[in-house]
C-alpha cells in the first residue's frame, strides 16, 4: 500500500466529492423527466388507441347489418336473372309456336 507523497495535494476534496453528487442527482433527475414525459405521451397514445378500438367495436354491429343487407341483394338478383331467364326462354317459344303456325298457314275460317 502506497502512502501519499507528502506536499502534493490530494486530488479528491469534499468539493468535488458534492459536485459529482449533484451532478449525479440532476442526472437522475432528468432521466426521471424523461421518463414521466414518456409515459404521459405514451398513456395519451394509448387512450386514443382504445378510444379508436371502442369505435371499431361499435362499428362491428353496423357491419354485421351491412352484410346482411349485401346478401338479400345478391339473393333477390338471383331471384330476378332466374325469372329474367325464364322469360327469355318463353319468348323464344312464343316465337317458335308463330313460326309454327306462320309454316302451317293456317286460313281463318
Amino acid at each position: 500500500m502506497t502512502t501519499p507523497v507528502a506536499g502534493l495535494p490530494i486530488s479528491f476534496s469534499n468539493d468535488d466529492a458534492k459536485a459529482n453528487v449533484c451532478a449525479k442527482a440532476q442526472s437522475s433527475i432528468n432521466a426521471l423527466a424523461s421518463l414521466v414525459k414518456s409515459i404521459i405521451k405514451n398513456s395519451h397514445t394509448n387512450d386514443h388507441l382504445t378510444s379508436t378500438l371502442k369505435q371499431f367495436a361499435a362499428c362491428d354491429p353496423q357491419l354485421v347489418l351491412a352484410q346482411d343487407h349485401i346478401n338479400k341483394i345478391e339473393h333477390t338478383c338471383q331471384h330476378l336473372m332466374f325469372q329474367s331467364d325464364i322469360l327469355r326462354l318463353d319468348t323464344q317459344e312464343l316465337g317458335q309456336i308463330q313460326q309454327t303456325l306462320t309454316s302451317m298457314k293456317l286460313e281463318d275460317h
